[in-house]
């Protein structure tokens, strides 16, 4: 599929959409179809899909009795080679009834699972052509609810549907926690973004522990091939194959002959049993890898593959460290401890890990990520791209990730933020006319949710708002398994046979035990600007850009200000007496002076945003700036805009393992990239890491776990740091 069509805006269908007819079905306009049998939508789910898929069976087996013997956790090129994590993948979400049934099930199935087991993980995957709005969600739920406990979260994490892919987790339970990967356009082109590295498998790595995920049951849903032919195409079914091994079942109301004969034709075995009521048959298939045959097998149909077609996965190859898989307790090191290196050290301890966490600073968030306020920042591109959609779907993540970090109101300031002087699209409002997440306001309406005067329109984000940089990495780090060592340079990191060693030259720590070295099965590097000192990653084309905040006195006028506001600059409410206001922008300026003519560039942005009949204006135009407390700090910004996230590879293997790609670019390369083992890198967030940062870590945590990726795998390429190295060798640079 091409990268336009990848990039096509949302079409979604609102709540005048859906339709209740006479017989109390609910019914899609668009369509002309019902989503399920009226006042039976979770008996038909519970039939066809969990029966029609023996999930509860299996489960059983496969996690309360531990059984290893799974038919998929033999298969070599499985994303996840441990029997913690089951994958489902849907075609339609519509609903969301048939994962509210799964999600269900999982719970029942798992509450008497053994304390001494190891958390069980759900991965559903979900394409979605037409989404719902959450106001059309609202309505499904209020006309039929089977699982008011479980719709009722969904419905708190469910998406504006702006961006191509969502990631919803649900882990409250930590010991079967369920996370819902959205994936937004057609089917076809939705599963062709699930991880798949198009190579030989005949010269793959020797350490190499998957090239694909495998789906373990497939919920083959939709309208009926009559009524959605572009659906159910004949590339649709060799998608499913791809991502298939023996033990994978699918399940389908349909029984069309072009169904049962695409599943035949890519090696399932296909028969029809007993419908649901009165429906006569439905669809029940197992994947078997004796019925490949040239014709159908990835591998050779990968050597054929067009050059419209082409694929640069394999460059993008990723597996987790051999260490992982030891009996031993699993440890990592963590260099730097700002927002990046704070968020990853809370998802690996919450997993069981001991982190070390190093940094040059006496504290967390001493550096660029120590400012006194920061904005949650939303923005809605004008169309989609990688980028719009990385930091749509991060965005969306971060909003509740942080309200789950700690018990202590550190989030109160979530509030909302206004951007002004920006408008929705025409187009954007037509696709999307119930949007929640963001709206166009006035100038009126703009005073009146701020609480200060201005003459802007702009766009009111409800779901965002101002943090406390300082007290959220605290909350982060306040773990048994992270042992903070602050005051500390490493002057190397050296990887020795199944481990990595970070010297250390120290002043103090907060910790009594400490040494000059650390040593961990792997390495994070999350120091910023200065994440390229390494050797290892001394290729990285990171720049280095000055910001300025300024710390100002609010005054009886300001204190009105009710939210963040941003436009050349932001603001942020009264707290504790002061508003934080910024941030100036210098490339290629390493001055770490707090500046007077930075604190006039900042008032002078905000007087930007106030109408000239706002009382606080006059007394800021007055504002003396050299009697202002501010700080400086130094952005890490990647050339794309796009962090840097993932396993680093190793830098001259792959340029001579990739070298025909700089005379032809647009060829499927037939190895897989060569890592660094168990080193990683996260960096590049730029001004918007307390916003990008969660999603990052979490994409960042299931590389290094070898866990199914929980967003479409090329968003994951987009901030890989072996993009930098593609884009060379195509380039000839």
């Amino acid at each position: 599929m091409s990268q336009t069509s990848h990039n096509q805006a949302i079409c979604c269908t609102s709540s005048e959409q859906l339709i209740i007819d006479d017989n109390g079905g609910l019914r899609s306009s668009r369509f002309e179809d019902i989503y399920y049998t009226a006042g039976q939508g979770a008996e038909e789910c519970e039939h066809v899909f969990l029966q029609g898929n023996n999930l509860q069976q299996r489960w059983q087996d496969r996690f309360t009795t531990g059984d290893g013997d799974d038919a998929n956790t033999s298969i070599q090129n499985k994303i996840s080679s441990t029997n913690d994590t089951f994958v489902i993948a849907e075609t339609g979400f519509g609903t969301g009834l048939n994962f509210l049934a799964c999600w269900d099930l999982w719970r029942k199935v798992h509450s008497k699972q053994d304390s001494n087991q190891a958390p069980k993980t759900l991965y559903f995957y979900t394409t979605e052509l037409y989404p719902l709005t959450r106001a059309a969600l609202e309505k499904s739920i209020a006309h039929y609810n089977p699982y008011p406990t479980l719709a009722k979260v969904l419905l708190s994490q469910y998406p504006d549907p702006i961006g191509g892919e969502y990631l919803l987790s649900f882990d409250s339970d930590t010991r079967h926690p369920v996370k819902l990967i959205v994936l937004l356009g057609d089917a076809t082109e939705c599963l062709s973004r699930l991880e798949y590295y198009p190579a030989d498998h005949t010269i793959q790595n020797d350490n190499s522990t998957g090239s694909k995920l495998i789906v373990d049951a497939w919920l083959l849903d939709g309208y009926a091939p009559a009524k959605n032919p572009i659906m159910w195409q004949d590339a649709l079914f060799t998608l499913i194959a791809r991502h298939s091994a023996d033990g994978t079942t699918v399940a389908s109301f349909s029984v069309a002959r072009q169904v049962c004969d695409q599943l035949r034709a890519n090696s399932f075995v296909v028969k029809k049993t007993k419908g649901f009521k009165r429906k006569r048959d439905m669809l029940m298939a197992h994947f078997d890898s004796q019925l490949i045959t040239e014709k159908t097998d990835p591998i050779a149909n990968n050597r054929k593959r067009s050059r419209k077609n082409f694929s640069l996965s394999p460059c993008y190859y990723r597996y987790s460290s051999l260490a992982l898989f030891t009996d031993k307790p699993r440890s990592a090191l963590v260099i730097g401890a700002g927002i990046a290196g704070c968020t990853i050290a809370y998802k690996l301890a919450q997993r069981g890990w001991q982190v070390s966490l190093i940094d040059a600073e006496k504290t967390v968030a001493g550096a660029a990520s120590g400012n006194a306020r920061a904005v949650l920042y939303a923005r809605t591109a004008q169309q989609r791209s990688h980028l719009a959609d990385f930091h749509e779907a991060a965005f969306h993540y971060a909003t509740r990730f942080y309200k789950t970090v700690t018990a202590s109101n550190l989030t109160h300031g979530l509030n909302g933020m206004l951007k002004l002087d920006e408008q929705l699209s025409d187009e954007m409002l037509a696709l999307n006319p119930e949007a929640y997440s963001r709206q166009n306001i006035n100038a009126e309406q703009a005073t009146e949710l701020s609480g200060i005067a201005t003459h802007h329109n702009g766009i009111h984000y409800p779901e965002s708002g101002w943090i406390d940089p300082l007290a959220i990495c605290q909350a982060l780090t306040d773990h048994p398994n992270i042992r903070f060592y602050g005051e500390t340079t490493i002057t190397s990191l050296q990887h020795h046979e199944s481990s990595w060693t970070a010297e250390c030259n120290s002043g103090m720590t907060t910790n009594n035990n400490h040494s000059n070295n650390r040593s961990a099965d792997i390495a994070i590097i999350a120091t910023g600007q200065l994440s390229h000192q390494f050797e290892k990653t001394a290729w990285l084309p990171l720049r280095s850009m000055r910001g300025q905040t300024t710390t100002l006195p609010a005054t009886s006028a300001s204190s009105a200000l009710k939210m963040a506001v941003c436009q050349r600059g932001y603001i942020t409410p009264a707290d504790n007496g002061s508003h934080s206001i910024g941030a100036t922008y210098a490339i290629k300026d390493d001055n770490t002076t707090v500046l007077d003519t930075d604190h006039q560039i900042n008032i002078d942005n905000v007087l930007i945003m106030l109408s000239e009949h706002s009382p606080w204006q006059q007394t800021l135009e007055k504002q003396r700036v050299d009697n202002l407390e501010g700080r400086v700090g130094f952005r890490c910004v990647a050339p794309d805009y796009l962090p840097i996230v993932g396993p680093i590879p190793a830098a001259e293997k792959f340029r001579q393992q990739f070298a025909c790609l700089k005379k032809d670019a647009k060829q499927t390369p037939s190895q897989l990239a060569i890592l660094e083992d168990g080193l990683y890198v996260s960096t590049g967030y730029g001004s918007h890491g307390y916003t990008t940062a969660p999603l990052a870590s979490e994409i960042l945590l299931a590389q290094i776990e070898g866990s199914p990726m929980p967003i479409g795998d090329k968003l994951r390429q987009s901030i890989a740091p072996a993009r930098f190295l593609v884009r060379q060798l195509i380039r000839g640079t």
